[in-house]
């Protein structure tokens, strides 16, 4: 038996809270683009919404 798993993940752009929200396997978190923020993870942030940008689906502008 290996070390991984696969999650399956739900990812989508809240235009209100300015956050992207991740779901899957049973919780739900967020990350967001704010330095004041526990939520903040530039990195993450910026390849979700280059993502969902991608996808056609909403998503924060790229600045």
């Amino acid at each position: 038996m290996g070390r991984t798993v696969k999650l399956e993940l739900s990812v989508w752009y809240s235009e209100k809270s300015k956050r992207i929200h991740v779901a899957g396997g049973g919780f739900r978190s967020t990350v967001n683009a704010d330095p004041e923020s526990v939520r903040y993870h530039p990195n993450l942030f910026r390849k979700l919404a280059r993502y969902l940008r991608e996808a056609g689906v909403p998503a924060p502008n790229e600045d």
